[in-house]
């Protein structure tokens, strides 16, 4: 038998047993979270300031899949403290977690379908949302298990549930956003050319955050200086990281009873050390969501600035090559037949006004195919009406249906003139050509400083804006000069374009 026959059996057994040891893999992961947890704790299972496993297992299922659940299964029934819960109980507030960490999962992938969710404030603030609302879910199963167990009596379910879920919560909002942010690595050049800044960095927070967190004197501020740095220098993952480090510290001083969150109360020094966790968090990814946007618009405009410089570079190339070889030859061809018509009426004057009639047609041929190139740069109508009279020009010549819904009153700005008939001509041509549509609705009114042009159809829909595309060259073109755009195409629902065009452009400049 040949080593590769041999070695086919392994790699098959190999492969039915990765899954296998993924959940393992998860429920040891999850187990020793637990235990940490655990250790965190001041007294009893009601009492964890931040509850890791949370965090672990909605990380590990929005990342990697739900399909690893059992490994959460496991994990939280062996963590489970059978001594102190009767197996009733245990067994509820295993399915209370089960229910938060598959929930709050599916939930942030159902209200954050494309990109990260610390990429933008809205993104982090639907998170946020996801995850206080399914570590709920488990605060009042858990609770209600406990109480019907007999672990707790009726007096303490408010403050039990309270505690309960703004430690899952917290430890959601530590892990999940750490795991989110380094599970793929930093950025490429994350650190090229600013390391002694990260060494720093970490030594200002190491310090400022055991000088504000080792002692009762009220100076916690301290810590957010550092983390405005880590979100703002370094972003999200060096956020993440920071938090992650200041968390640890403010925890573990608390439950060593030091620290300014440390008091008589086990109660309210959870509860001011759950809030402490939840304000650093937010605010520290707020900001670093804020810087991560920031970044990707200028990337964007950067991009809408080198598209639109290779368009204008691409039509001044068609402009010239139609130029050299129409409208210029005939123009050259003219010259020379009027030189020799020229010529010839000298020698036969009675073939003059035949020479120049044909020289005429020349000229008109010319001046035809000069008029052809010119169409669409700048509408006549445009410039001596105004883009009322231009949209109105363009309605009356479509083979399709065109009702103007509203038009401009007054003059605008040229260039926003120019930007909103190309937007409109470009978008009626694109549904005239593959929407099919009945009728196309064209709306054009002023709001708040700025014109709004909108064109809708119902044809076919299904429009998208990939690359190199018309719809792109819209987009770039209207970015270009701050404005916003927008298209919102179903299948077998038409299409509708949305452009805010800046007014008064050259005014502002």
């Amino acid at each position: 038998m040949s080593h590769a026959a041999s070695g086919r059996p392994l790699r098959v057994a190999l492969r039915r047993a990765r899954y296998p040891l993924q959940i393992a893999g998860v429920a040891v992961l999850y187990y020793g979270s637990g235990k940490l947890g655990i250790a965190l704790e001041f007294s009893g299972p009601v009492a964890s300031i931040v509850w890791l496993p949370a965090g672990v297992a909605v990380a590990i299922l929005y990342l990697a899949g739900i399909r690893f659940w059992p490994g959460v299964l496991i994990g939280d029934l062996l963590v489970n403290d059978y001594g102190a819960l009767p197996v009733g109980s245990a067994i509820g507030q295993t399915i209370g977690n089960m229910i938060e960490v598959v929930g709050t999962a599916v939930a942030i992938r159902r209200l954050v379908p494309h990109g990260s969710p610390l990429d933008t404030v809205g993104g982090l603030g639907r998170m946020v949302a996801a995850i206080m609302a399914g570590t709920l879910v488990s605060a009042i199963i858990g609770t209600l298990c406990s109480w019907l167990g007999g672990v707790i009596d009726g007096g303490e379910l408010v403050k039990v549930a309270r505690t309960w879920w703004l430690g899952d919560a917290a430890g959601a909002l530590v892990v999940v956003p750490l795991a989110i942010a380094w599970h793929r690595g930093p950025p490429s050049g994350w650190l090229r050319g600013r390391v002694l800044e990260a060494v720093a960095l970490l030594v200002a927070l190491l310090a400022f955050s055991d000088l504000a967190l080792r002692t009762h004197t009220p100076v916690v501020y301290l810590v957010f200086p550092p983390l405005i740095w880590s979100a703002l220098r370094f972003g999200r993952c060096g956020a993440t990281l920071a938090l992650a480090i200041t968390i640890g510290l403010a925890v573990w001083n608390t439950t060593h009873y030091n620290g300014p969150f440390s008091y008589e109360s086990i109660t309210r020094s959870v509860l001011i050390t759950q809030l402490f966790i939840a304000v650093a968090v937010l605010s520290t990814l707020a900001l670093a969501a804020v810087v991560a946007e920031r970044e990707a618009f200028a990337a964007g405009l950067r991009a809408s600035r080198a598209r639109l410089v290779k368009t204008a570079d691409d039509e001044r190339r068609r402009l010239e090559h139609d130029l050299h070889d129409g409208a210029q030859q005939r123009l050259t061809a003219l010259t020379i037949r009027l030189r020799e018509s020229g010529e010839q009426a000298q020698r036969c004057p009675q073939d003059g006004p035949a020479l120049f009639a044909e020289a005429e047609n020349e000229l008109t041929l010319a001046i035809d195919e000069l008029r052809e190139l010119a169409h669409g740069i700048s509408p006549i109508s445009l410039a001596g009406g105004g883009l009322a009279s231009a949209m109105t020009a363009l309605a009356a010549r479509s083979p399709i249906p065109v009702r103007l819904v509203a038009v401009p009153k007054r003059r605008l700005d040229p260039v926003a003139e120019a930007t909103a008939f190309y937007v409109i001509a470009e978008s009626v041509t694109n549904a005239q050509r593959y929407a099919r549509p009945a009728l196309i609705r064209v709306t054009a009114k002023h709001a708040h400083g700025a014109l709004v042009v909108e064109v809708s159809d119902d044809g076919t829909g299904g429009a998208t804006e990939s690359s190199g595309t018309g719809l792109q060259r819209l987009r770039d073109r209207v970015e270009a000069i701050g404005g916003t755009f927008a298209v919102e195409s179903r299948f077998r629902h038409g299409t509708r374009i949305t452009a805010v065009i800046p007014e008064n452009l050259t005014r502002s400049a």
